[in-house]
């Protein structure tokens, strides 16, 4: 609920409802304590987006983030009828809603993907000036891989949960594939940091598509590996939500900083102090163990030192690894 005059402070959570091409989307925003605008997440979830990512936003809204967790058109509430090919247009329509909330520091709005939504924070970023950092883990890189599957198939994990016949479906996921190229967008977030974060059993999206991201990115973009790790990080949400939300900080903390630096030198001077791209080949297990210290870690600072993690951080892929 949202603040009101009789009750001043809101209650940490409250139904979002915003226009995109005429169509009502659907969210849920998870608001920080205390007055003044904040930090913001906007949280893209994948196809057809049965990993909402709110335990994330929730770990967001307790380190003073706002999360806003929205659903693209025509699934899980949104009006219309959905499209792969206008999924980038719902999410600066998101973020237009974000910039305009009086709760939200529009200098500060990240974008965070998980799969489909990986490749949507890319491809919207890279065109998107509003969307001050992005992270993204399991992303798709190709759609035309990731979503090759028969009728059937489509049906079964996608069309079903969706207003959208496996038909028209594929019809987009071609188009889509051919128009809208994660790999070919990734480059322009740049300096804008960025994080890939990718499992190494993830059976829908191949890690080498992570790999392939890493290598077109520019500076800084901080790339993580995880061993053990399905699509969905089902295993893995504890360090995955701490791995995001620790870079969050700091990524803000480096950008906003480097800001300053630059203003306070004046026109023409060099960028001031800000660190830039690093290591971004790191490969290896970064997810803190669930019990371990909540280690902060500069996105792109080569040598970073992360917590380190005991057995119960290792915990090997098991079970289905479902779609987005």
């Amino acid at each position: 609920m949202w603040a009101t005059e009789e009750h001043p402070e809101h209650e940490g959570i409250a139904g979002v409802t915003f226009d995109s091409d005429g169509h009502r989307l659907v969210g849920t925003i998870y608001l920080a304590r205390g007055p003044g605008p904040k930090p913001t997440a906007l949280l893209l979830h994948g196809c057809p987006g049965l990993e909402k990512n709110l335990d994330l936003a929730a770990e967001l809204r307790g380190r003073g983030w706002n999360a806003l967790a929205f659903h693209y058109r025509g699934c899980w509430g949104s009006a219309g009828r959905y499209d792969l090919r206008t999924i980038p247009r719902d999410v600066s329509a998101a973020a237009g809603y974000l910039t305009r909330c009086p709760l939200v520091d529009p200098a500060r709005i990240a974008v965070v993907g998980h799969s489909l939504g990986g490749w949507a924070a890319i491809v919207t970023a890279a065109a998107e000036p509003r969307l001050r950092a992005v992270a993204v883990y399991g992303a798709a890189a190709r759609l035309g891989g990731a979503l090759a599957l028969t009728p059937d198939q489509i049906e079964q994990e996608f069309t079903r949960f969706l207003a959208v016949t496996p038909a028209e479906f594929a019809a987009q996921r071609d188009e889509a594939a051919a128009r809208l190229d994660a790999l070919d967008a990734v480059a322009a977030i740049s300096p804008r940091p960025l994080l890939i974060v990718h499992g190494t059993q993830d059976r829908w999206v191949p890690a080498g598509q992570a790999r392939e991201l890493r290598d077109r990115a520019g500076p800084p973009c901080r790339y993580v590996e995880v061993p053990g790790a399905n699509h969905a990080f089902a295993w893995h949400r504890a360090g995955l939500r701490d791995l995001i939300a620790g870079w969050l900080d700091e990524a803000f903390d480096e950008t906003l900083g480097a800001e300053d630096d630059r203003s306070a030198a004046g026109p023409g001077a060099p960028g001031g102090n800000r660190r830039g791209g690093g290591d971004r080949r790191r490969v290896g297990p970064a997810l803190p163990a669930r019990g371990a210290g909540r280690g902060r870690v500069r996105p792109g600072a080569a040598g970073a030192r992360r917590p380190a993690e005991d057995g119960r951080g290792q915990l090997a892929a098991a079970g289905a690894d479902g779609a987005g």
